[in-house]
């Protein structure tokens, strides 16, 4: 499965349903506005019509230093925000139910998050803040831990790094 960067000419948005109502609706009304305003970025996956099966969103984000695990705090000088890569969105059509869409998208996820951190722009970890605990089991599989206090789940870039070398 290729993954693209959503191209609304092409990709196809309004098919597009998932289980929780405002992912579906953040993909069909509002991932444009936000590639636009470069707020995030959106990348999909589609069938052989151009209909978008799959998609996640990426974008800077940063924590306060007290925010990350005790283990990663004394990596990070006082005072300072530790940049992180924010996996805003991930979703999959219900058609594409139990095909593996999830963790492939996850995968080119974690695997760009870490292109982009060795190129030359900074990031500690990726984290998430998943919708609800169906998605907190779902991102707990592939390392995350729970962050105290916020809800958002962490996974270092370190460890992120072991898996694509």
């Amino acid at each position: 499965m290729k993954v693209f960067l959503l191209d609304t000419k092409i990709h196809n948005r309004n098919n597009f349903s998932c289980e929780e109502d405002s992912l579906t609706e953040y993909l069909r009304r509002q991932a444009s506005q936000d590639i636009k305003k470069s707020l995030a970025a959106c990348f999909v996956v589609v069938d052989e019509t151009n209909n978008v099966i799959g998609y996640y969103t990426l974008s800077n984000d940063s924590l306060e230093r007290e925010e990350i695990p005790a283990e990663h705090q004394k990596k990070v000088p006082q005072n300072y925000r530790v940049p992180v890569t924010l996996l805003g969105r991930l979703a999959r059509d219900i058609s594409a139910r139990r095909t593996g869409i999830g963790e492939h998208l996850l995968l080119d996820a974690l695997h760009r998050c870490y292109r982009i951190s060795i190129s030359g722009i900074g990031s500690m970890a990726v984290i998430v803040d998943p919708i609800n605990d169906k998605a907190a089991k779902f991102y707990s599989k592939y390392g995350f831990t729970l962050l105290p206090d916020s809800g958002k789940m962490f996974l270092p870039m370190k460890v992120i790094a072991d898996l694509f070398k």
